[in-house]
């Protein structure tokens, strides 16, 4: 997986793997492999949403100091 991947670009892939998933397309052969890239690529997304979701919490809280 890239190294600085977006928010967008992880949850899209996501969403690839999910329909994958759900219309039954996904490769049974790599099936393990997806599985790991999907847990890899939603671990991103929360570490992603809790740094952006500190950030907003700190620039509230600066209530305009600065």
């Amino acid at each position: 997986m890239k190294e600085n991947i977006t928010y967008t670009e992880a949850i899209t892939r996501l969403e690839q793997l999910t329909k994958a998933i759900e219309d039954g397309t996904l490769d049974i052969d790599n099936l393990a492999v997806n599985l790991k890239e999907a847990q890899e690529l939603l671990k991103v997304c929360k570490e992603k949403l809790g740094g952006i979701e500190e950030e907003v919490n700190k620039i509230l809280q600066s209530d305009g100091k600065e």
